[in-house]
């Protein structure tokens, strides 16, 4: 690797760059605009050597290149990458990157729902024991960045998702999980089929000196445990029932199997993250904190002093007996399933937003089983509205904005309701991202009165 292009200059091109030219690599950086807030990291990249290039990319970038480097917005349909497999240039991720040019172990998690959860979790625990770590990854931090920093003895926790998987050639994680797979991205990946293989090639290079943990409850997981189990050690994970090999809850007792030896923690009582896909969480970062040695004790202590984070079944305040959840980071319907279903109380729901196409009958149900009120706002609203409707659900209000959405919720809740924006959309039609959408609702909901 003597000459990289790396396309994209966001935060896993740039953090790349700093990678590849610490390794005296020839850098150029491209990208359809030049967004880089941070003039200071500009400044010291190009002090380095790194050559910027903003505006339309043709295949002229490929000149004297030996690898090209993408950032996860970028498909394997782009022209460039297109271009440079028909030239046998190599075309990886930044996962990819990270993992040659670490030295220490990776604990990766993917799946459609729970990543960050888990990973950050799992970070903590690491934290606690004392072990050097990075948290990187899919979570807004580049991986390729910190994970070279990490020494041997150390570990890594590393969130990926199914963009950055595609383009990988070594990449092996210690011990890796798929905590789910259900409908998501399909504007990139198109099939569903094509969406689990990109999160399966998590294992597709791990030995039987590596672990990958899969969800016992997921339709997928027989075919991807038959898969994986040619060449690698499988264990399950399960909240409804024993594994053989794995994690799962014992009289609502998180405990870890391994080789016939159960490694019992906390009870979901002693925690302070609730709900099913929480649980499933916190079991999948016990697991891979025990696959990487640290201590059960520290592993029981973080479990329960972890607090949700923010835009995830988020407590945000109790107004006149009711509660206010923030769920923003619920942008496809199985995540939106598990917010409105982690509670034993009547559900006032607060969906839609940018529409990704995804079944909505199935989803529906749900809504109809779990909530009293459907509250719809943005793009989707009239797909979802249709679809509300001839799953049964009589009580659906439209309204225009966020604003709108939170009074609507008020004046329909009864002291010991709960009302949580759990969107089962993206935000782009509304906002600039999901982490804006759920800082709104937060700010509407402590501005009642």
């Amino acid at each position: 690797m003597k000459n990289v292009l790396i396309l994209g200059a966001g935060i896993s091109g740039l953090g790349a760059a700093h990678v590849l030219l610490r390794h005296d690599i020839h850098v150029l950086i491209s990208d359809l605009k030049d967004n880089i807030q941070d003039k200071k990291e500009r400044a010291a990249l190009l002090e380095q050597g790194a050559v910027f290039q903003f505006g339309p990319q043709s295949e002229d970038l490929l000149e004297n290149i030996d690898t090209v480097v993408v950032s996860p917005v970028i498909p394997a349909e782009n022209v460039i990458v297109q271009a440079a497999r028909k030239k046998g240039i190599s075309v990886i991720s930044e996962v990819e990157l990270a993992y040659q040019v670490t030295k220490a172990p990776i604990l990766a998690i993917t799946g459609t729902n729970g990543k960050t959860t888990t990973t950050t979790l799992l970070g903590s625990m690491i934290s606690k024991s004392g072990k050097p770590f990075a948290l990187a990854g899919n979570l807004g931090i580049s991986l390729s960045r910190e994970a070279e920093l990490v020494p041997e003895n150390g570990l890594i926790a590393a969130e990926v998702s199914s963009f950055q998987l595609e383009f990988i050639n070594t990449f092996k994680p210690k011990a890796g999980v798929i905590l789910n797979i259900t409908p998501d991205h399909l504007e990139r990946h198109h099939t569903m089929e094509a969406y689990a293989a990109a999160k399966a090639r998590i294992f597709e290079n791990m030995d039987f000196s590596d672990c990958i943990l899969l969800n016992a409850d997921d339709p997928y997981t027989p075919e991807l445990a038959r898969k994986a189990a040619s060449h690698t050690r499988v264990c399950l994970l399960s909240t409804n029932h024993e594994v053989e090999e794995g994690a799962f809850l014992d009289n609502n007792v998180l405990t870890i199997r391994r080789s016939g030896k159960d490694i019992h923690l906390c009870s979901t009582s002693e925690m302070k993250l609730k709900g099913k896909q929480n649980y499933e969480d916190a079991l999948a970062a016990s697991f891979l904190a025990i696959e990487g040695g640290v201590n059960r004790e520290v592993i029981i202590s973080t479990l329960k002093e972890f607090t949700s984070l923010p835009n995830r079944i988020e407590y945000v305040r109790t107004f006149r007996g009711v509660e206010y959840y923030n769920d923003s980071k619920a942008t496809n319907t199985d995540a939106a399933i598990k917010g409105m279903s982690a509670f034993d109380k009547p559900v006032i729901l607060i969906a839609g937003g940018y529409d990704k196409g995804t079944p909505l009958d199935d989803f529906m149900a749900e809504v109809k089983l779990h909530t009293i009120h459907l509250i719809l706002l943005g793009a989707a609203a009239d797909r979802f509205e249709k679809t509300a409707k001839r799953a049964g659900i009589t009580s659906i209000y439209r309204v225009g904005s966020m604003a709108e959405a939170v009074t609507t919720g008020e004046k329909l809740a009864e002291p010991g309701d709960i009302v949580i924006l759990s969107p089962a959309c993206s935000s782009f039609d509304m906002y600039h991202n999901m982490e804006e959408r759920g800082m709104d609702f937060k700010r509407l909901v402590n501005g009642l009165k």
